[in-house]
């Protein structure tokens, strides 16, 4: 009988960890950002936030300020590679760098006209638990971005 009441108590346990639980994605985010570092051309500008240089622009151009207006090609993945969004069939994106994600505001303020990253934004920098359509709650936003002009 303490078998079946123990065996019991542990599947109501069990099926209550599902694996879309904020913890269990927490910790698959945290994994993801330490084994990405471990490639030694990612550039981690702080916990959450990483980036690659795919091609660099003039290294002596300008670079925007949070009040200036960008004009840039995007490219946005799930970890998995479903692609949520893209500019790349269509026209850049114009807007003021205040207006985007903040993993997007840090990533694009460091780069010059010219450059093409690919950033690695932890879910805290993008749309956190509320998620998007086509962007899951807790998701790790990958974009490849080209710089294209600041204005």
């Amino acid at each position: 009988m303490n078998k079946i009441f123990f065996v019991s108590c542990l599947l109501i346990i069990l099926t209550g960890c599902v694996q879309d639980s904020p913890n269990i994605k927490q910790i698959e985010n945290l994994q993801f950002f330490i084994d990405n570092k471990s490639d030694n051309r990612v550039t981690e500008i702080e916990s959450g936030l990483q980036y690659l240089v795919l091609e660099e622009g003039n290294p002596e151009g300008i670079s925007p300020n949070s009040d200036q207006i960008i004009s840039a090609h995007f490219h946005g993945t799930l970890t998995n590679g479903e692609v949520f969004w893209s500019s790349l069939d269509s026209e850049p994106l114009t807007i003021e760098l205040s207006k985007l994600i903040i993993g997007c505001q840090k990533i694009i303020s460091l780069m010059k006209v010219g450059d093409k990253w690919r950033a690695f934004i932890d879910p805290t920098m993008a749309y956190g638990e509320e998620g998007r359509p086509g962007i899951p709650s807790n998701s790790i936003l990958i974009f490849d971005i080209e710089l294209i002009a600041v204005n």
